[in-house]
């Protein structure tokens, strides 16, 4: 019941009891009285009506403040004029204002692009923006410590769970002031974390009163990715530069050393901590390049700064214990203020510098290989004519001393001629060889023996061989013949007497060593040692001595081509050769030969026994008639039966009309469908025990180092040869004893008839 209707059920009774009594004491009836009473409550009625509407207008008044109180909307009519009126008037006005005003605060709030939250003194959400919901997902009305969360908030390292009291919300209700605070949320769907720097306040009324708090929070997860990524970027290219092969050097635009890198110390000697704070050019240039340096990085600066990418240049560089070294540098700018910083990558190309001589080397080699070999098949095949007649006129001649002499002139300038060809094949690395597994320890134990005999007294000889020396992959015959030769340049190096050194070691080459020694490929080797205490090469002579027809003798002592015939065959055999010598005391020959892997193949003895023949078959495969025809002259006189073919094809024609051979004597350089290695190949494809004698004054490679037949090589009749050599040849060719695959029976073999026959050829100076 209102306030009106209070009133008049309270004025209600005392009236009727007034009414009552009043009737009683006069005597009035009962409908005076009914009158009467009806009369009141008209009066009672209208007076309700008066105190309602009285009542109205305040009560309204007091629901209106009470909204506002609460910041809550206000709707109120006021009527009449009096001060009611305008009091509700009033409060409407400042209902439209609060409301306008809240809402301008939440359209700002919502429009602010980092998330913010308004929590009121009971940590209950007022405002949150849709930052905020987004990265929260809470809404007004959460209870920031005690409201169950879909999020969970860790320190900046990550790891470590941030306690709700700890929060910034928890702290600025309680009156702190937070600053750059930083922390991580993580969501508990599945979603990236997300860090955060916030900002918190506590709000406080005109008195002093805690009424909430506010947080700020500002999004850098793409600032810390950035960071994070710009720093395993460093990283990554700080590992780069530690791990790379070339040396780092940094240096600002004066050449003051910013970085120095471990490559860099092991290339220099510099340590880092000696390097940094120097200048580059005084501590790694010679002082006669300082200068050129110096302009080289001031044109590179000016051409950076119009655009340039970077330089790159070879230079000489220089240890920090003296020795110098080609390096190849390779640089980049990068502005840093007003200034500059120079990145530098420096590679060690030594190695490079001296595999480019040795090519240099090797064009001239090709050079020579394709003058003379351009001439050395026809030459040597004049010269097989010339050697084999003269040995049919030196027959006939024997019984006259005069034509004797002129056919011993002729041979002997036939076998100049032939050693000369062998010479320079020799060194071209055209000439051709029978490499096999070879103990090398046994072969210069035979060189010794041999020249002990012919180097006299006053040469000491002396051997230190490695017992577990490895056999080398070599021509036997043509590596004596090669240490006998540095043996007789030994000799000569000694007038007044001295010591010859033989040693051997096995050794294992990598790559950067097998290019400094000049070996064709890294792996095993065997390492031959020819020393003498000499008088020593000159600088100026040492970078020559391979050079064909180079020689310090005087005229008419030497042919300038024994060195170079050495330094081709090694060259041939995959090999590598070098020298080491000073003046006044001594010179040290080192052969390098590729590992053989096997067991050492000897060939058959040649003895001075008298020429034989015998009655077998012979298919004469040979393209030039004269050489054809004299061939088979030379082999009928032996007793041989002979098939002669101009080609391939020719002999093809024989084998195929059905004819029995015995052994196939081919030519190898042939013209027409196939050569003479092919011609062999498709013989023994259906008979592998078929005999083979290859023949050829320059082969140009058409004949493989090994052959097959299980590995071993076929012999090989080189140009120009005897008719001696030839019926030697042939026999040990038809006596050799093969399996049914056609695979020989290794026989001992010993090279003092090779070795002695190159003494009789160059004999030693008489001293």
């Amino acid at each position: 019941m209102n306030l009106s209707g209070r009133l008049a059920v309270g004025m209600m009774f005392p009236v009727v009891t007034l009414l009552l009594t009043l009737g009683f004491i006069h005597g009035v009836t009962w409908p005076g009285m009914a009158l009467a009473g009806g009369a009141v409550a008209v009066v009672l009625m209208t007076a309700e009506l008066i105190a309602r509407s009285l009542a109205t207008t305040p009560a309204q008044l007091v629901r209106a403040a009470d909204a506002l109180s609460r910041g809550e909307p206000v709707s109120i009519r006021p009527s009449g004029n009096d001060e009611a009126a305008q009091l509700a008037a009033t409060l409407a006005e400042l209902s439209a204002q609060l409301g306008s005003r809240q809402h301008l605060l939440e359209k700002t709030v919502e429009s602010i692009r980092d998330p913010v939250v308004v929590a009121d003194e009971h940590a209950m959400i007022v405002i949150v923006n849709a930052a905020a919901r987004r990265l929260y997902g809470v809404e007004p009305g959460f209870d920031t410590l005690t409201g169950v969360r879909n999020f969970q908030n860790y320190y900046a390292d990550g790891t470590t769970e941030m306690p709700i009291a700890d929060t910034p919300m928890a702290r600025a209700l309680r009156g702190e002031d937070i600053d750059d605070c930083e922390l991580i949320v993580k969501p508990l769907r599945p979603e990236p974390a997300v860090y955060l720097v916030v900002n918190a306040r506590p709000l406080r009324d005109d008195g002093g009163n805690l009424r909430g708090a506010v947080i700020v929070l500002h999004d850098v997860t793409a600032q810390r990715q950035a960071h994070q990524a710009l720093v395993e970027s460093e990283q990554m290219a700080q590992a780069i530069v530690r791990t790379a092969l070339d040396a780092f050097v940094q240096t600002d635009q004066d050449g003051i050393i910013l970085d120095w890198s471990p490559q860099a110390e092991a290339l220099t000697g510099w340590t880092r901590s000696e390097a940094v704070g120097c200048r580059v050019v005084e501590l790694v240039f010679p002082e006669e390049l300082r200068v050129a340096h110096r302009q080289r990085i001031t044109r590179f600066l000016q051409e950076a700064a119009g655009g340039g990418m970077g330089m790159r240049y070879e230079t000489a560089s220089v240890h920090r214990d003296g020795h110098r070294f080609h390096v190849e540098v390779s640089l980049n700018a990068l502005r840093r203020g007003d200034g500059w910083i120079i990145n530098s990558f420096v590679r060690d190309v030594t190695q490079r510098r001296i595999a480019e001589e040795q090519l240099i080397q090797a064009q001239k080699t090709e050079s020579l290989g394709r003058l003379t070999g351009g001439i050395a098949h026809d030459f040597n095949n004049m010269l097989t004519v010339i050697t084999g007649t003269v040995e049919i006129l030196a027959d006939g001649v024997k019984d006259n001393p005069q034509l004797a002499a002129i056919a011993k002139l002729i041979s002997d300038a036939a076998d100049r001629g032939a050693q000369l060809t062998s010479s320079l094949l020799a060194f071209a690395r055209k000439q051709p060889l029978q490499p096999a597994e070879t103990d090398v320890n046994d072969l210069i134990g035979e060189v010794v023996r041999l020249l002990s005999q012919t180097l006299g007294s006053q040469t000491e000889i002396r051997t230190e061989l490695n017992r577990n020396a490895w056999l080398a992959f070599v021509d036997r015959s043509q590596l004596g013949a090669a240490l006998v030769n540095l043996a007789i340049n030994a000799r000569d190096a000694m007038p007044e007497g001295g010591t010859l050194s033989f040693a051997t070691r096995n050794i294992q080459l990598g790559i950067p060593d097998a290019v400094a020694h000049g070996v064709e490929r890294a792996g095993d080797h065997l390492v031959i040692e020819v020393a003498d205490t000499g008088t020593g090469i000159s600088p100026s002579h040492l970078e020559k001595i391979f050079d064909p027809f180079f020689s310090t003798k005087e005229v008419g002592q030497g042919t300038g081509l024994g060195l170079s015939m050495v330094f081709g065959f090694v060259k041939q055999s995959g090999g590598g050769i070098e020298v080491r010598s000073e003046q006044g005391r001594g010179t040290i020959f080192r052969i390098y030969l590729p590992k053989a892997d096997g067991i050492a193949q000897r060939a058959a003895e040649e003895d001075d026994l008298p020429v034989r023949g015998g009655d077998e078959t012979i298919l004469c495969v040979e393209d030039d008639p004269t050489i054809r025809d004299y061939v088979t002259g030379q082999l009928e006189s032996l007793g041989y039966r002979v098939l002669a073919a101009a080609n391939a094809d020719a002999a093809l024609e024989i084998v195929n009309r059905g004819t029995v051979f015995d052994l196939l004597f081919t030519d190898i350089v042939m013209p027409g469908s196939m050569n003479g290695r092919q011609l062999a190949e498709t013989l023994m494809a259906g008979r592998p025990a078929l005999r083979v004698l290859f023949t050829s004054g320059y082969s140009d490679g058409v004949l493989p180092a090994q052959q097959g037949r299980g590995g071993h090589g076929i012999p090989l009749l080189t140009k120009p040869y005897r008719r001696s050599e030839l019926a030697r040849v042939l026999r040990r060719c038809l006596d050799l004893q093969v399996d049914f695959q056609g695979d020989p029976v290794p026989q001992p073999y010993s090279v003092q008839p090779d070795l002695e026959r190159f003494l009789r050829e160059n004999p030693p100076e008489k001293s």
